[in-house]
């Protein structure tokens, strides 16, 4: 398998156009608003919707960024969920394929060079909160395009999403498992601007980075600890205010993941999104992903969702 496919999530809530970003509707208030003429509001109004932007023909987002087309798709109605396979990439610039032999051959910058992506959106029930969980090669993602995708669908009906975006989660479980099995690879120690610094007025902030430091098997790091290892190095923290950030790595199956993120000191679960690596049962021989086995995997992150929200 050349490449690492993951998985992506990501949640948003819908409200009316104008009104301030707390004040979601659930779900049901939006579907029965916008699609208040159909029977099953979900497949025949959100769902048509959608498909009919990226069926049969090529949609584009905003940017001219990224494009996609409809190659599969299956539809939940009772638990709102729609599955797809989207042939879809990058546009917009100039790009070429590359022989084997050196030779090139350049291509329209309005192609799309694409892959295959599997995209799940569910609105469930009496919830304000959509999801969207979107397979990636990598870095490479084609969420831009769903981007567009979502806020034209709910736009059109006079809704938007609040805060304009749609935002990286994960489950607590993820966030627990991955610091059970990592370490501490370095913690840096950030010193905010002070009157005593040397240099210009504008100085910027000292860092201090730790490496192969033992701090116990502790995963919430507090000044304490961070003091007894910088004493054996010949440093203080006295009496100004830091800022420390670890970074975090495990490794699971051949797989390496870092994590940087904030301490603040709290035995409380740190909020970080690690990503989700797609299993090789649900890949297939060119590297793509099984839309079937695809499907399974997801169900069982929307059973993680609804046990920690007691859904």
């Amino acid at each position: 398998m050349a490449h690492d496919l993951y998985l992506a999530m990501y949640s948003f809530g819908i409200k009316k156009k104008n009104t301030a970003n707390h004040q979601c509707v659930e779900n049901n208030l939006y579907l029965s608003t916008a699609y208040p003429n159909e029977e099953n509001k979900f497949t025949t109004g959100f769902v048509k919707d959608l498909i009919d932007l990226i069926d049969e023909k090529v949609f584009k987002n905003k940017q001219d960024t990224h494009g996609g087309i409809l190659a599969e798709k299956s539809i939940k109605s009772e638990s709102r969920i729609l599955d797809l396979l989207i042939d879809g990439g990058i546009t917009g610039i100039q790009q070429f394929i590359i022989n084997e032999d050196g030779k090139k051959t350049e291509l329209s910058k309005k192609k799309v060079v694409g892959l295959k992506f599997f995209a799940r959106i569910w609105l469930p029930a009496n919830t304000v909160t959509g999801y969207l969980f979107l397979q990636k090669y990598g870095s490479m993602s084609i969420k831009p395009l769903f981007d567009s995708i979502i806020k034209k669908i709910i736009e059109d009906k006079d809704f938007t999403l609040t805060n304009n975006r749609l935002v990286p989660t994960t489950t607590k479980e993820r966030m627990k498992n991955f610091l059970k099995y990592s370490t501490i690879r370095d913690i840096v120690i950030v010193s905010k601007k002070s009157s005593h610094e040397t240099g210009e007025i504008d100085a910027a902030t000292v860092s201090i980075k730790l490496k192969k430091i033992t701090f116990s098997n502790k995963k919430t790091i507090d000044k304490n600890i961070i003091g007894k290892a910088l004493k054996n190095h010949g440093f203080t923290l006295g009496d100004r205010h830091y800022d420390i950030r670890a970074t975090y790595k495990q490794e699971v199956d051949g797989y390496k993941e870092e994590k940087t993120f904030a301490l603040d000191g709290t035995d409380e679960t740190i909020n970080f999104v690690p990503n989700i690596i797609i299993p090789k049962f649900a890949i297939d021989e060119n590297n793509y992903p099984i839309f079937s086995q695809m499907q399974n995997f997801v169900d069982e992150e929307i059973k993680q969702i609804k046990k920690e929200a007691k859904l």
